[in-house]
Order: structure tokens, then sequence, then C-alpha cells
């Protein structure tokens, strides 16, 4: 039986992805999808930590702007569905 609100969030479709071992990142052109996927990223974040799962020192559903060879993007820090 499923909880209302335990459900996983869905996330805007990303321009661009990068994956790690215990989050990934997802980059955005525009801000206001970024600003949905951080708070979609946050929620499913909360899920995960009550199965126990630890981020370390990550922080799922953080915005900054992207360096590098995705510079002028927004990115996300999303956690791994479990």
């Amino acid at each position: 039986m499923k909880r209302k609100g335990l459900e996983y969030k869905e996330y805007p479709a990303p321009d661009a992805t990068r994956s790690g071992c215990k989050v990934g990142w997802y980059y955005y052109r525009d801000r206001a999808a970024a600003d949905k996927a951080a708070v979609a990223a946050k929620h499913n974040a909360t899920i995960n930590v009550m199965l126990g799962y630890d981020f370390g020192f990550q922080s799922p559903g953080s915005i900054c702007k992207a360096e590098g060879e995705r510079a002028g993007m927004w990115e996300v820090c999303i956690p791994k569905v479990l």
C-alpha cells in the first residue's frame, strides 16, 4: 500500500546529466526547470533517508551554476532512486 507523499516525484527532462556513486546531477538551461528539479530532488532524498540511505557529504536538491563544459547551465544534485 502506498502512503500519500511517499511516491517519488518526476524531474523535468534535463539538458545534460552526470552520474556519481550516491547522487547524480541534472543540468538545465532554464532556471525554472532547475527549481522544479530541486524540489523533486529534496522530496525524493527525504524518502531515501527514511529508507536508511546515506548521501555522505552530498546535498540532493542543491542548485548551482555549472562550470567547465556545462558553463551557463544550472546544476541540480539529485538522489539515486532506490
